[in-house]
């Protein structure tokens, strides 16, 4: 190639990249784009997908239908569309975040043919210049995206031909994005830039540069090779250990979809596959699990450990069929001899030629595939002793145990937190879109907790304390376990069940509930024996009160279900007479909450407490004795453990270390109590300020003139205004008029000249009208 060809091709495929970037983010833009796409480009899309058939699919044969019998689609059209395939199948659509991520083939498929025959060829020209030939593997994707739901970026990488895939190990990568071309050495593994990486425009691309920078680092490259003699050994703890055959996709046609699999760090299996094994792989594999990935009986690939998340569709695009799920994994260690050929004749399950998918290494198999697969193929032994012990306390807490994001107003806290608080959890770092749906399911299942803090907002809101029984005519209380004492309490039970290693007992509410199903299922009393023999009926039961019938026919008579859960969970005693009809209750409830023997240990896991607008309450006084119980050396089986007695009874309680808080602060509203001394000095402060490469370069600059003017005033960064201001809605006028002004008058005590001048030689005219008392506001331009 000369170096005119290659100034070209680079300078095409970044102009791609900037238009790319315009259709993720205006589907106006797209619509006129998929409206522009020439009759010979549709054809040949509509004969691919002739013979194709599925929920996406169908979607892009109709619009196509629609566009090659010359019609012009508009938003409202194509959203029909959408609306019309995606009912009553919104879980497939789940992985499509945008519409680009749906109509791309339209585009790409047929209109990016030159771009790819340029990079197939540069990418030539770099290894035969660089004299890398057969000492290097080479990958790379386009705008289809490695998933195929399109993607706003070109790449492509270099790596030693040893390793399995590029992610194994260091790669030479070149990177196209929205607009421009970036170079370097990186390791997917921690994510990071060996060298570099460099960034440039087209115009200022120089390939000459480019090769000089590749030549002094390509050693890298090919000394990466996989370690074969160590021997890597992998205790269990309280995971499990699976094999899982992509045989389906074993022949040399279909190469490139386990390519795809590669790349994505994908297992899959088809949610047909019988003998419940496609609900294991949905349901019983979870995080921290490891698996042994085999294709068939052809070939021993990987080792990986399942990634957090749950399962999800695979684009028909890829496999040419529905119903393919996958889950993530991380690749731990490549296959050092990948030949399954000396255990064909080994037909159990946990075997490549093995008739299974999916499926576990138990126990009591570990030794036999250590000795057969793991040791001579992949150099790792897996031991299963590591499952008796409970990870040391430093192994798990990766993170500060209280943390306070601060900073002012619009900065994006209560949006970062919630991306804090599933990494906490889950221990890796994700978009936010993914994070928060990974975050609402954590939530419901109680594993994250969410509170705002307000003026009125009490020790008693937020640990114990009592509340009126609105279920009686006359005046009563009853115990309230607030937001703080009941995950404290679930991150309790996880934490001493993973270090005893036994299942977790079942909840008082779960066992409660058992035991009453046949009021609330067939309306049928439910007799419970006392010490003496003789038995009660409970009758019916409320929110918080069982009603019941004493042995000798006596009726209306109420237990309160607070009392009994305290009861059966030792903080209180019953010495009234009632206590005769409690305890046998109590002693029934707690013999049904024993795990068995039989049942799934517990293992360890995070829980965390996100408190938005922590100092809008009086924090002293919400959190009372907690203050002390927070430090991490105080926690339970820390250095200086300590449990307090609280005012609901409660003897023991103390703060699990596996229990998480993270705080926001708005700097800027000094109208309340900041964190005072003894709290603050317990929390990890994190700041968070304006970020002007999130916005229009217009809009960015507009913000950094408002706030260069705000700190010359007031002097401090507390006051500073945001970027998420700018970011929820596309009228700037409007975001001025009814957000910033405003703001800006209560930090200015409503004087409207000083604002006036604040907005004085931005792009925006803004002045004060004392006739309608009102804004005027104009583009300066």
């Amino acid at each position: 190639m000369t170096e005119q060809e290659i100034k070209k091709g680079i300078k095409d495929v970044c102009e791609i990249s900037s238009e790319i970037a315009t259709l993720y983010a205006d589907n106006n833009a797209l619509v006129a784009k998929l409206n522009s796409v020439p009759q010979d480009e549709l054809q040949k899309a509509s004969d691919y997908y002739a013979s194709r058939s599925g929920v996406i699919v169908d979607l892009r044969k109709d619009v196509l239908k629609y566009l090659k019998d010359g019609s012009k689609l508009d938003l409202t059209t194509l959203e029909g569309f959408i609306v019309k395939h995606k009912t009553g199948k919104e879980n497939q659509y789940r992985a499509y975040k945008n519409y680009y991520s749906i109509f791309f083939p339209i585009i790409t498929f047929y209109g990016h043919n030159p771009i790819r025959e340029f990079i197939d060829q540069f990418i030539f020209e770099i290894i035969n210049r660089l004299q890398l030939k057969d000492k290097v593997k080479h990958i790379y994707f386009d705008f289809q995206g490695a998933r195929q739901q399109g993607s706003d970026r070109l790449w492509f990488a270099l790596f030693n031909k040893n390793q399995a895939t590029q992610s194994t190990g260091l790669q030479i990568f070149s990177d196209f994005h929205h607009g421009t071309i970036k170079y370097g050495i990186y390791r997917h593994s921690d994510a990071s830039y060996i060298k570099g990486p460099i960034e440039l425009s087209p115009e200022n691309f120089d390939f000459e540069e480019m090769l000089k920078f590749f030549e002094e680092n390509k050693k890298l490259i090919i000394d990466d090779e996989p370690i074969k003699d160590k021997l890597l050994t992998i205790p269990l703890y309280q995971n499990r250990l699976y094999k899982i055959s992509h045989g389906s996709f074993k022949t040399k046609a279909n190469e490139s979809i386990r390519d795809v699999f590669k790349e994505n760090q994908w297992i899959v299996i088809h949610e047909n596959t019988k003998k419940g094994q496609a609900e294991a792989f949905k349901n019983d594999l979870t995080e921290g699990d490891f698996v042994y990935i085999t294709i068939g009986g052809n070939e021993l690939f990987a080792i990986a450990k399942v990634k957090a998340g749950s399962w999800g569709y695979v684009p028909e695009d890829i496999t040419d069929e529905n119903g393919w799920i996958y889950r993530e994994v991380e690749y731990v260690k490549s296959a050092i001899n990948p030949d399954p050929s000396p255990l064909k004749s080994l037909k159990e399950f946990i075997y490549p030629s093995g008739n299974s998918t999916f499926t576990e290494i138990t126990i009591d198999k570990i030794e036999e595939a250590n000795r057969n697969i793991f040791e001579p193929h992949f150099g790792v032994e897996f031991i299963s002793k590591g499952a008796t012990k409970i990870k040391e306390q430093g192994e798990f807490q990766k993170h500060p145990n209280n943390i306070i994001l601060f900073g002012p107003p619009g900065t994006g806290k209560t949006y970062n937190s919630i991306d804090k608080a599933v990494e906490i959890v889950t221990g890796i770092k994700s978009n936010h879109e993914d994070s928060k749906e990974i975050f609402d399911k954590l939530k419901k299942e109680g594993q994250i907790e969410f509170v705002t803090f307000h003026q009125n907002y009490s020790y008693e809101d937020f640990m114990v304390g009592i509340r009126p029984d609105i279920e009686f005519d006359q005046l009563r209380f009853k115990p309230y376990r607030g937001i703080f004492y009941e995950i404290a309490k679930k991150a309790k039970e996880n934490y001493l069940a993973s270090k005893e290693q036994t299942a977790l007992a079942k909840s008082f509410s779960q066992v409660f509930n058992e035991i009453i199903k046949p009021i609330e299922e067939k309306n049928e009393s439910v007799e419970i024996t006392m010490v003496s023999g003789l038995k009660y009926k409970i009758t019916d039961v409320s929110d918080t009160t069982i009603h019941f019938t004493k042995p000798s026919g006596g009726t209306q008579h109420t237990l309160s279900i607070q009392t009994l859960q305290d009861v059966v969970e030792g903080i209180k005693e019953v010495t009234s007479g009632l206590s005769v009809y409690y305890n046998p209750l109590a002693k029934l409830i707690q013999e049904k909450r024993k795990p068995s023997g039989s049942g799934q240990k517990e293992k360890l896991k995070n829980f965390v407490l996100i408190i938005d607008e922590i100092n809008r309450a009086n924090i002293s006084k919400v959190f009372g004795e907690l203050i002390t119980l927070l430090e991490e050396d105080k926690r339970i089986d820390a250095k200086n453990e300590l449990r307090l007695t609280l005012p609901n009874g409660d003897k023991e309680f103390g703060v699990p270390p596996n229990l998480y808080l993270v705080g926001t602060m708005n700097t800027a509203d000094k109208s309340i109590a900041l964190i005072d001394i003894a709290l603050r000095r317990r929390f990890e402060f994190i700041g968070y300020f304006p970020d002007y490469s999130k916005l229009e370069e217009s809009d960015g600059d507009f913000l950094k003139h408002i706030n260069k003017e705000i700190y010359s005033r007031k002097k401090s960064a507390d006051y500073l205004i945001g970027h998420a201001y700018f970011m929820t809605v596309i009228d700037t006028f409007k975001v001025i008029k009814n957000k910033i002004i405003p703001l800006l008058m209560e930090y200015f005590s409503g004087k409207t000249e000083v604002v006036e001048e604040i907005f004085k030689n931005s792009s925006w005219v803004i002045k004060y009208d004392i006739e309608k008392y009102d804004w005027i506001i104009q583009p300066a331009n």
